[in-house]
């Protein structure tokens, strides 16, 4: 007979003793709580404004504006009930639990990782096909963004399934074979993106090391077998940023939730003892989705700064078209 896992707030705290309880409200985690949601909602509803009121629209900003609106779900649908129902003791009641809580809660996770996926597939694929991509357009794009949405739907349903309300506790929860879901999470969360991105980065970094070659190539009067964007360093240096900004959020991404992953674990195996360590790390784990749109947001600090409106030329029309059509 296999045990359950719960995966909720409610059953976390009802699990702690009084003492706990005590020294978690010491230390103030429920407003830590409220300051992650507030941080995620107003970040990603930043990020998003920022991407859409911008002109041209590049397909990076496309797949950026996506994983925002994902991390944007994640705080509305996740973070905003686990805060109000558990943290700051409003009622669990059937229909919030059953309509909004057990399934859509989970969706926006599995959204925000495979969105992550398709951003490294993509830069590799610019990387590798520069203007085979280039010329990709709105079916691309939205194929592209669709499949996160629907793989974060189909790996939600088990949660939806497993959900449960109890009138006499007045909780809500997802209770599930714990072998099954733990290591279905391990495997979905974890591992899968793990190797698809590594691929993607590996396929880059060869990519870039035949790009260099070829650079040293044309130094030399020669350009054999090199490619047109060698002799563009600003496309590749662009482009080689926005990887940059893809490799930061997968590492945050790692950080932010293999340490509850492998605690599950732990637990479950009888390797670690529960603790307010565990409650610690199971409310950080969507800290992920604020910490996208700040990364975001380094990485693009000019979109903050006017520029004034530069004169048209010959050379900046090329420089421009060059830039959107091979380093969007």
């Amino acid at each position: 007979m296999t045990n359950n896992i719960t995966i909720n707030w409610s059953i976390i705290l009802n699990k702690a003793t009084e003492s706990s309880i005590e020294i978690i409200d010491q230390k103030g985690l429920k407003w830590i709580s409220l300051l992650i949601l507030l941080g995620i909602i107003f970040l990603n509803i930043l990020v998003v404004v920022l991407l859409v009121s911008r002109k041209p629209k590049s397909r990076m900003r496309f797949f950026v504006a996506n994983l925002a609106i994902a991390d944007l779900c994640v705080g509305m649908l996740f973070v905003l009930p686990e805060t109000l129902f558990n943290w700051f003791d409003v009622s669990w009641n059937p229909y919030a639990c059953y309509i909004l809580y057990v399934y859509f809660s989970m969706v926006p996770f599995y959204v925000s990782t495979y969105a992550i996926v398709v951003l490294s597939i993509d830069r590799a694929y610019v990387i590798l096909k520069p203007f085979a991509s280039a010329s990709k357009r709105k079916i691309y794009r939205y194929g592209m963004a669709m499949s996160s949405w629907m793989i974060g739907c189909i790996l939600a349903i088990p949660y939806g399934v497993f959900g449960t309300y109890s009138e006499e506790e007045v909780y809500c929860s997802h209770e599930a074979p714990s072998l099954v879901m733990l290591y279905l999470d391990l495997c979905t969360i974890i591992i899968i993106p793990l190797l698809i991105i590594s691929v993607c980065y590996i396929i880059i970094i060869i990519k870039l090391c035949e790009r260099k070659r070829c650079e040293i190539i044309l130094n030399k009067d020669s350009d054999d077998d090199c490619d047109i964007d060698v002799k563009h360093p600003a496309t590749t240096k662009a482009k080689v940023r926005t990887i940059k900004l893809v490799c930061v959020v997968f590492f945050a991404y790692i950080i932010c939730w293999s340490p509850i992953t492998i605690a599950a674990i732990m637990l479950h195996h009888n390797l670690a003892h529960y603790g307010l360590w565990f409650v610690v790390l199971y409310m950080l784990a969507p800290l992920n989705s604020l910490v996208n749109p700040l990364v975001f947001l380094i990485f693009n600090q000019k979109m903050f700064r006017h520029k004034k409106k530069k004169g048209f030329s010959r050379t900046t029309f090329d420089a421009e078209t060059q830039r959107v059509t091979l380093c969007s």
